[in-house]
């Protein structure tokens, strides 16, 4: 946990003391007056006592409040991590080289998919199901593997927990349906969409307090131009479901917290 994180958290137990000691004070300075007559007795002590019940509540839900806030979102961070590093050593492991091609669930796809060849040329795709994993071509350096992108299963929360779909969005407001997947999770800070004839580009800027991205980026530095981080991926999840085509990344760049990515319309 973050300093800036403890500092908040733990602020609470001050602001928790010092009204257990507004109260402890009134009480002894109300005397030994009967506790059932405290509430309707008038006068300074009266509202200092009020006062040391509110200050104390207030110290006790901050405390309560930040525990439930701060533990789903550190154990979905560290989920996200594992995630991004196991896709991370799978695609090292392969000895994969291009370019990462994202697909929506339509014709004979049920599921997105993310194609990823194994040389860095830019051939013609097989014809992907999902049940295939590897994929051969028709010619060898064709040959890749098709895996669900690691960003799936957030963007399916997302449509669920709002009711629509990103495959009925018009990609050229992609921008603010995409605003879906920042609004209210505290993953991004903003995601912005410009749809040109024949590319796509997207400037992603995470949430300065999650590093996901920037650590997989330092660990597998290949990795977002063919799959991305699961964050990075819901995104081309998302905007490939608008899309309603293949998606191909032709560049990525990381400044500073904003990951800029270049997509090429795919015509099949």
């Amino acid at each position: 946990m973050r300093v800036k994180e403890l500092a908040v958290r733990f602020g609470g137990i001050p602001v928790a003391v010092i009204g257990g000691s507004l109260i402890i004070f009134s009480l002894y300075q109300l005397g030994d007056q009967p506790i059932e007559q405290l509430a309707a007795k008038e006068g300074t002590w009266d509202l200092i006592l009020r006062a040391g019940f509110g200050v104390l509540l207030m110290g006790l839900l901050i405390l309560f409040l930040f525990s439930i806030r701060t533990v789903p979102r550190e154990i979905s961070t560290s989920f996200l991590n594992i995630q991004g590093r196991n896709i991370g050593r799978t695609v090292k492991a392969m000895n994969l080289h291009g370019k990462g091609v994202y697909f929506p669930p339509v014709g004979r796809l049920r599921d997105d998919r993310v194609y990823i060849p194994f040389e860095r040329q830019d051939l013609p795709i097989p014809e992907l199901s999902d049940e295939t994993v590897f994929n051969v071509g028709s010619t060898g350096p064709s040959m890749g593997l098709s895996l669900i992108p690691p960003g799936k299963g957030f963007v399916d929360t997302v449509e669920e927990q709002t009711g629509s779909k990103f495959m009925e969005e018009d990609l050229r407001d992609g921008s603010e349906a995409l605003e879906k997947l920042s609004k209210g999770t505290g993953m991004f800070r903003s995601i912005e969409l410009r749809d040109r004839k024949d590319s796509v580009e997207l400037k992603i800027i995470h949430d300065r307090k999650d590093h996901v991205c920037s650590s997989i980026w330092g660990e597998f530095d290949t990795l977002h131009s063919q799959v991305g981080c699961p964050l990075c991926s819901a995104v081309l999840v998302a905007t490939c479901r608008m899309a309603s085509k293949p998606l191909r990344i032709t560049s990525v760049r990381i400044n500073d917290g904003q990951v800029t990515y270049e997509l090429e319309k795919v015509i099949r």
